[in-house]
């Protein structure tokens, strides 16, 4: 799972298809449309994800259950939202933030009804997550690329485990800070599910901004979420090697997944 080079599931057949799925964000009636729109098999095909699932929707619940239910067949990465609810499942303290203005609320209500035994099967699935996923062909993570880092750092990243939870409050920060402790690699992980500056980059270079992020020197294509596009479309720049495919699913948008050979896309 933390190569650099992601292998093909055991057992898996290998006519399958490659697929991503932007961000969910509890949105369970999307999510079964789509995947019934993709024709997605999870015997033959891989569904990547971009994270965020959780929050927003009213079925956090059906949508974990869905998705842990699908086996190796569904690779995500780590979104912010699901690091919010890591670190509740970790503590069982909600960040105010996540609460009060991302739907935190809703996720801890649902998920607060359910038994110990199923919490703890989430939460150890949750830490199996990563920030970041490369294969021979692809790069995944679910906010941008932290600056200054080129590929060698991010497949280093990739092989390393990330902490668990990672995320951590603003004062707890601060406390690290004090003792001495040097944040820049934790800032460094942060940005890949928390910056929004490559993808701004690439939107910006297009109408002949200079003063932007350089495209990571790579022959991978380069897939997020994070970043609900307007258009309700997923987002390409070729010279960027970006693709960003939240559409929107967390508030009135559109669920997209889409496969990363041909770049057909399906939502709903």
């Amino acid at each position: 799972m933390y190569g650099d080079e992601e292998k093909t599931p055991k057992g898996r057949k290998m006519m399958g298809r490659n697929l991503i799925i932007g961000d969910i964000h509890s949105r369970y009636g999307k999510l079964m449309n789509v995947l019934k729109k993709a024709c997605f098999n999870p015997d033959a095909d891989i569904l990547y994800s971009t994270g965020d699932l959780c929050d927003r929707g009213d079925k956090p619940v059906e949508v974990l259950d869905c998705l842990m239910g699908f086996g190796k067949s569904f690779c995500p990465v780590l979104g912010n939202h699901d690091s919010w609810l890591e670190y509740w499942l970790h503590t069982g303290t909600a960040d105010p933030l996540w609460i009060e203005r991302n739907g935190g609320d809703i996720t801890v209500e649902k998920l607060s009804a359910k038994p110990a035994k199923w919490l703890e099967k989430l939460r150890k699935w949750i830490e199996e997550i990563p920030l970041l996923r490369i294969t021979e062909t692809d790069i995944i993570m679910h906010a941008g690329l932290p600056k200054g880092v080129n590929e060698e750092k991010l497949i280093s990243i990739a092989r390393t485990k990330r902490p668990t939870p990672i995320f951590m409050t603003e004062i707890e920060f601060m406390n690290l800070i004090r003792m001495g402790i040097d944040m820049r690699e934790y800032e460094t992980l942060e940005e890949l599910y928390w910056d929004r500056d490559y993808l701004i980059s690439a939107i910006t270079s297009e109408y002949g901004d200079k003063d932007v992020m350089p495209p990571l020197r790579t022959s991978r294509n380069i897939w997020i979420g994070h970043s609900p596009m307007r258009s309700g479309k997923p987002f390409h720049s070729e010279s960027y090697h970006l693709c960003a495919i939240d559409t929107g699913a967390g508030k009135d948008g559109p669920l997209t997944v889409m496969d990363m050979d041909t770049t057909e896309f399906w939502q709903a």
